[in-house]
């Protein structure tokens, strides 16, 4: 229940209904409190405010509600137009994140607020007549016409707010904070050797004693979180042995096999089911749950301003620094232990984990399919894989390795596709950059040794070549 409620809660405060609604009940109980007051002052009302009659009260009330409605339709279009544009321009993906933008929200709230509170106040305005007295909510009408003036001042914030928002360097820059927050979050612990089985390994052993029992999700969709460290409090068996597949951003179905157990006693439904919530699969993918997902979408950027549609290498250049910006902290973490055991229980947990040369791989892999035949974009990608090399060389030099073997996967093209001798004369002494970095940090280790295994075997082919 916990993981279901933090899961929804994290979709409510990125829609565009929560803190609208919210700000628009704002308005509406104000509009109660004040029209209360306006009774409790009697028929004199409240002094240095609004003394027209009823049907005064009546046309301010409904000038300033049919106002602030025809604007708010206004904000609205805009925004419809906005998040094509940027679905189109950029991302379908950065919507979410565009969507989420507080001041936005909270200006649309407030034009749909202003509008309930007009209306509020009006169902109270009476003329004398029939023997009832004449009422003027005299202080409730005063706020209406400043909140009439505040609605349109946030037209023009509004309006402002978008521009800014839909900027590139906004967009980008957006989703790059997430993406570093999300790192921090999923790896907050300095880099450290691996120790242990591998994952592989491990999994086979236990597919070799039989058959596991599969457990699948309830829903097709995206793996928004696998909460591994809820499986300490279920009543789990000490002999079972647990392996979770799939991870952050996996797209599954419901013949997916998300949990399987391999357990000498039957599982109950019960168990069961508290193993099918440990993965949490929604629609969307969440880049607080999924660092991974955060590089995917400023690879996309990239890519679509790449494309001859857009043609645009300025912005796949802001794209590549904030990805070198995700991999140099990446290089300096430490990934989590595939392979782990629950205490007390002593229960065995092998869950799958993206490791450093799965992320690096796959996005500069994308990126230097388009980037050959732009000299700039691929001596920028160089020069970010050069960055990401020299922070690996503090931690493990078999990541160099993995930094190494990109930067020879987007140069081979690169050079084969310039144009010009500049060009290649570019891209050459980028890569020659990239090797400078990966010798020095393969060829001699911290306590001036040379290491051995793949990354010295790297970092001797490239020296070589050079």
């Amino acid at each position: 229940m916990l993981v279901w409620i933090r899961s929804h809660w994290q979709n409510a405060l990125r829609g565009f209904w929560l803190f609208p609604g919210l700000t628009a009940l704002t308005l509406a109980v104000l509009a109660v409190v004040l029209i209360e007051l306006d009774r409790s002052a009697g028929a004199d009302g409240i002094s240095y405010t609004f003394d027209g009659d009823a049907s005064a009260a009546r046309s301010i009330l409904t000038t300033v509600g049919a106002t602030v409605i025809t604007v708010a339709g206004l904000a609205f279009s805009i925004t419809v137009v906005t998040v094509q544009l940027v679905s189109s321009q950029f991302s379908p993906r950065t919507l979410r994140s565009f969507l989420a933008d507080r001041p936005s929200q909270l200006i649309a709230g407030a034009f749909v607020g202003i509008f309930a509170y007009c209306l509020l106040v009006l169902r109270t305005v009476r003329d004398e007549g029939g023997g009832a007295a004449e009422f003027v909510p005299s202080l409730s009408v005063s706020v209406a016409i400043g909140l009439g003036l505040v609605g349109l001042v946030l037209l023009l914030v509004f309006i402002h707010r978008v521009t800014q928002v839909i900027k590139v360097e906004s967009i980008t820059g957006r989703v790059a904070a997430e993406t570093f927050e999300a790192i921090e979050s999923h790896y907050p612990e300095a880099f450290a050797e691996e120790s242990g089985p591998g994952l592989a390994e491990v999994v086979a052993a236990w597919e070799a004693t039989g058959p596991p029992r599969a457990v699948h999700p309830a829903q097709p969709g995206y793996v928004r979180a696998v909460e591994s460290d809820l499986l300490s409090k279920l009543d789990l068996p000490g002999s079972s042995r647990i392996h979770l597949p799939a991870r952050a951003g996996d797209q599954v179905t419901t013949s997916t096999a998300v949990v399987r157990v391999w357990c000498a006693d039957p599982l109950d439904d019960s168990l069961l089911a508290d193993l099918r919530r440990l993965v949490v699969v929604e629609r969307e993918r969440e880049v607080a749950a999924d660092p991974a997902f955060g590089i995917r979408q400023l690879t996309d950027v990239a890519l679509r301003a790449l494309s001859p549609g857009v043609n645009d290498p300025t912005t796949a250049i802001t794209c590549i620094g904030y990805l070198q910006e995700a991999f140099e902290q990446l290089a300096l973490r430490r990934f989590p232990d595939p392979v782990r055991r629950l205490e007390p229980s002593g229960v065995l947990v092998a869950a799958s984990t993206a490791s450093f040369e799965e992320l690096v791989r796959e996005p500069f892999a994308d990126l230097a399919r388009f980037a050959s035949g732009d000299a700039r974009v691929a001596s920028a990608l160089l020069d970010a894989l050069a960055g990401i090399s020299a922070a690996a060389a503090a931690g493990a030099g078999s990541r160099v390795a993995a930094v190494l073997a990109s930067a020879e996967d987007v140069a081979a093209p690169a050079l084969e596709d310039a144009r010009t001798a500049s060009d290649r004369g570019l891209v050459a002494a980028s890569l020659a950059g990239v090797r400078e970095s990966a010798g020095y940090s393969t060829m001699q280790g911290p306590d001036g040794t040379r290491p051995s295994g793949p990354a010295a075997a790297s970092s001797t082919r490239s020296t070589g070549t050079a």
